[in-house]
């Protein structure tokens, strides 16, 4: 088991104590999987119930910064407060548009109308009379691959939990750099990765890297396993140049590599990415294709897209733009968000909007809580290859 000193509560299998208040319930043993022994599931229980206990003051805290957007009385999606106005996902309230409102920590219900729309993150801002509390986007930072996050909605409790795991990169196409090499799985004596194949006519053979050679650092960040060099790779454009530190036959030397674009491979039929991107839970229709997120673990439904994401300090960290498969969540960083709300919409319209109408019942806990047994199920059997990967 891992104890960290500094939170109090204990890690093991934490990232499946995060994502959904059922944990907090004492869900592990109702479930029924059979592959989740009794003393796990005791443990998982104490460590959700702890993890809940304690971020429930920072909940408390950021869900004045979040609103349920509604069409006739029913949730359509959650929304950011910015000072520019709610930020939302655009797909999510379009057939609705006008006819939209929204409700805030307040309780109150106000009119709103759709004020600008920028299409690369699927994102629609819509102007409100009022003044709910505004998401700080002065300074932001990005956090690191590992770190807890949260969603907040403007009820009491967090919508879900997760981790960052992967730094922030475009996912559009023509910005993926390709190196063009095939990773060995497998552990490095000394660290490093070993690459297993070189692809012909690619940057990486063009650098005169060879089959058999060990990466031992991308940049100055040192490298000690596939995923970890595939995450630093997937920071870079085509056309960027990296110094990658190889190890050949036990001397160590630099190579210039300068990255090519990602080949056209044969595509899925997106019926069926479809089928695959939706099991465990609801995804959205624009999931994809956004210039810069963030990707997170965090379990969520799709209509709980357009909520803040927070860190355990109660900083904004950014926005969820989409739900986009059962271990894939994206979010528009703050620092992203800040500069896309500066730039040119690709709509923009003159608008009025209507007063508050009326004071709503904000729901005491996320909606979702008690329809999440599908995202559950497969989260435990993440959780319970972890708890093997510890105990060998």
């Amino acid at each position: 088991m891992i104890y960290d000193m500094n939170k109090g509560i204990m890690i093991l299998g934490i990232v499946g104590s995060l994502c959904s208040p059922l944990y907090a319930q004492g869900g592990y043993g109702k479930v029924g999987l059979p592959f989740l022994r009794e003393r796990d599931a005791q443990v998982l229980d104490v460590q959700a119930a702890s993890f809940y206990k304690a971020v429930e003051p920072l909940a408390d805290k950021t869900r004045k910064h979040a609103v349920y957007v509604e069409y006739r009385d029913r949730v359509i999606t959650l929304g950011t407060v910015t000072t520019e106005g709610i930020v939302t996902k655009w797909s999510e309230i379009k057939p609705f548009a006008s006819e939209l409102f929204i409700v805030g920590h307040d309780g109150v219900r106000r009119g709103v109308v759709v004020k600008a729309i920028y299409n690369n993150y699927d994102i629609a801002v819509l102007a409100y009379n009022g003044s709910l509390p505004a998401v700080s986007l002065e300074n932001p930072k990005d956090p690191s691959v590992g770190s807890f996050i949260y969603l907040s909605g403007p009820g009491k409790g967090a919508h879900g939990f997760g981790v960052v795991s992967v730094q922030a990169r475009s996912l559009r196409e023509q910005d993926k750099a390709f190196l063009g090499v095939r990773m060995d799985v497998n552990p490095v004596t000394n660290g490093g990765v070993r690459l297993q194949n070189i692809e012909p006519d690619t940057a990486a053979q063009k650098a005169g890297l060879e089959a058999g050679d060990v990466v031992l650092k991308v940049g100055d960040r040192e490298v000690n396993g596939m995923i970890e060099m595939g995450n630093l790779l997937q920071r870079f454009k085509p056309g960027d140049t990296v110094n990658l530190t190889i190890r050949r036959n036990a001397e160590p030397f630099v190579a210039e590599v300068t990255l090519g674009a990602r080949p056209q491979f044969r595509r899925i039929s997106p019926e069926r990415m479809n089928r695959m991107r939706s099991m465990g839970g609801s995804v959205n229709d624009v999931a994809d294709g956004f210039p810069d997120v963030l990707q997170s673990d965090m379990q969520i439904e799709a209509r709980e897209s357009g909520g803040p994401v927070f860190d355990l300090d109660g900083n904004y960290v950014g926005t969820v733009v989409a739900r986009s498969s059962r271990i894939k969540t994206y979010i528009i960083p703050a620092a992203d968000l800040s500069n896309l709300l500066k730039s040119n919409p690709d709509y923009e319209a003159q608008i009025e909007v209507s007063k508050p109408e009326h004071v709503a019942n904000v729901p005491e806990e996320a909606p979702e809580a008690v329809n999440k047994v599908q995202r559950t199920q497969s989260l435990l059997e993440k959780l319970q290859r972890r708890i093997e990967d510890i105990e060998r």
